[in-house]
Parts: structure tokens; C-alpha cells; sequence
């Protein structure tokens, strides 16, 4: 069992490894803020997507693709009842644009040979002040909801914001339909620590209306620290919860964690919906934060990454400019 710390010694996190028959190391998270049922995936298609910030477009979406199947083949065997579900009593809730990128709906029919019915909601994060954000909802559409069902949820968590406002409509529709609800399976490719608190507010939510309710939490690589309300950070004292793989791969490829100047200056993610829809905008972001740190940055380990990262967003901001392949026949 691996332990995490806050300054003055208090348990942050206790991460102990569970045995599961996929392509990944498992571990169950123990933490009073989070769901009982929280879940910390290692995977290698996690790992392109989080170490290297030039993926993006297609290859973004053919790795979150394979995430998303490592994550239901997970559920599979750890969540009760999921294996004993009819087609017709299970849906995803899309929170768009995010959760449009993982392509949730496409891993469960390459994995199930089933259609996903998906509710879809239009969630926008704003911020209200400092650290502190809300989020507005422009769209819902909630047919599929099914009537005690299981619900199923992919994207990324950084305050929780978008999260907490589309749980509250998801909760208010089952209420208004008078509809039972059995469990709610979450998974996230980047998630920060922070935002993920507010699982566990709204399963106490969920079951002050029905008791049975349980929230299935899982994160891919860690649970990351918080900055700026946007930015994910592999190392952050007292809210990062990183297993040590995930310590030692973060040391391979960006410096020391511990110590290194990229584990506490890169984000995990950058913008996600950049990353998968607006990737010129996204690369140019890249860019500017690999100059602006190579003015700061003084461990030569950190220097090398960003000179590469430079030059591959270039590369890729390049290919963006280039002709159509001729169409497959």
C-alpha cells in the first residue's frame, strides 16, 4: 500500500493495489473526500496522452478510445450488477464539448457489440472570482434516460464546476420522471483531486433519494493537484495522489518528481477541448508555454523536453497546412 501526505503528516490518500484481468495497474483509492468506490488506472494509452501534450486531434481520440476500453473492461469486474444490465437500461450523459472527444458511445459498441443511448448536456464553466467557478447549462436533452439504471459519464475534472452543474439536472430530470437510479460510473483521463470531491457531495445527494445509489469513480495515472482552477499538476503538496509508477515515469520523462521544474509547471492536459476540437489553437498554446518556460526552467532535464516539445508542435502545426490524402477506394 502506497501513502500520501499533507505538510502537518494527516492521510491524504492510501492507494492499494487491486487484482483485475485488464491492461492496467489498478489501484482502490482511500481518501474521506472521495467516493468509496474511487479507482486509479496505469495504462500505456493514458501515458501518450499525458506526457505528451503535441498528441492531439485523431491520435487523441484513437488513445481516449482504447482508455475508455480499459476502463469498461475494469468496471466490468469491479462494479456490481454491471454484468447483469440490459442494453435498454443503460446511458452515457455527455457533457459537451469534453465528453464528446472521449468517444464513450464507440469503445462500448467495439467492446459490447451494443448500442450506448446518450443523454446530451451543454455545460460552460465560468469563473466567479479567484479560484472560484460556476457553470451554466445551454442545452439538455435527457430521452434515453432510462429508469433505474446504470449511467455512465466520461471527461475531464479540473473544479468540478461543469461536473457538479450536470449532476444537479441529471438528479432534478430523474426526480421529475419519477425514475429509480442504480449506479453512476465516471471516468476521467485527467482529473484533478479538488474537482473529483464533489463525486462524493453528490452521491449524498443522490442517495438521500435513493439509498442504494453508489458513485464508481476512475482516474487515469493520478489524481492531480490544482492551480489556477485550470491547470493539472502531477506534483502538488497535499492533493496530489500519485502512485509511484507514476512517480517514476513522470521522473523519466519530465525530471525528478520530486524536484524537477516540469512535475510542478506542466499541466497534465492543457485544455481538452482545445486538445480534441481546435488543435491549431491548442498547439499554439503549447508553444507558448514551452518558450516561456525555457526562460525560467534551470535543470537541463526540463530544457531538453521543452526544446522537443517546441519542435514537434511545429512539425505538427505544420502537417495542419497540408493537402487532403487521396480518399481509400
Amino acid at each position: 500500500m502506497q501513502e500520501s501526505r499533507h505538510n502537518d503528516g494527516a492521510r491524504v490518500g492510501l492507494l492499494k493495489r487491486v487484482s483485475v484481468a485488464v491492461d492496467a495497474n489498478v489501484y482502490k483509492v482511500s481518501h474521506p473526500q472521495l467516493p468509496r468506490n474511487t479507482y486509479i488506472l496505469c495504462m500505456p494509452p493514458a501515458r501518450k496522452i499525458l506526457y505528451d501534450p503535441v498528441v492531439c486531434g485523431e491520435r487523441l481520440r484513437r488513445l481516449a478510445i482504447e482508455c475508455n476500453k480499459t476502463f469498461l473492461k475494469t468496471a466490468w469486474q469491479l462494479v456490481p450488477g454491471l454484468k447483469r444490465v440490459r442494453a435498454n437500461n443503460i446511458c452515457e450523459i455527455v457533457v459537451l464539448r469534453g465528453g464528446l472527444a472521449y468517444a464513450l458511445d464507440v469503445a462500448f459498441e467495439d467492446l459490447f457489440g451494443a448500442f450506448l443511448p446518450r443523454c446530451v448536456i451543454g455545460a460552460r464553466r465560468y469563473r466567479i472570482s479567484g479560484e472560484k467557478f460556476g457553470a451554466e447549462i445551454k442545452y439538455i436533452n435527457f430521452d434515453p434516460l432510462p429508469d433505474n439504471g446504470i449511467l455512465l459519464m466520461g471527461d475531464t475534472i479540473a473544479t468540478g464546476a461543469s461536473l457538479s452543474r450536470t449532476l444537479a439536472e441529471v438528479r432534478d430530470e430523474l426526480r421529475r420522471r419519477d425514475y429509480r437510479v442504480k449506479r453512476l460510473l465516471v471516468f476521467s483521463i485527467a482529473a484533478a483531486f479538488k474537482g473529483c470531491t464533489r463525486l462524493l457531495e453528490w452521491e449524498d445527494r443522490f442517495r438521500e433519494w435513493w439509498p442504494n445509489f453508489r458513485v464508481h469513480f476512475f482516474a487515469a495515472e493520478a489524481l492531480f493537484g490544482l492551480v489556477d482552477g485550470t491547470h493539472l499538476r502531477f506534483r502538488k503538496e497535499g492533493e496530489a495522489i500519485v502512485p509511484d509508477e507514476v512517480k517514476e515515469c513522470v521522473s523519466k520523462v519530465y525530471g525528478d518528481y520530486e524536484s524537477g521544474f516540469l512535475p510542478n509547471n506542466i499541466c497534465a492536459i492543457f485544455d481538452w477541448g482545445d486538445r480534441s476540437f481546435r488543435i491549431e489553437r491548442h498547439l499554439k498554446d503549447v508553444l507558448r508555454f514551452a518558450s516561456s518556460s525555457l526562460r525560467v526552467a534551470r535543470d537541463r532535464k526540463a530544457k531538453g523536453v521543452l526544446k522537443r516539445i517546441q519542435r514537434n508542435a511545429k512539425l505538427e502545426l505544420k502537417k495542419l497546412g497540408w493537402p487532403l490524402k487521396k480518399a481509400r477506394r
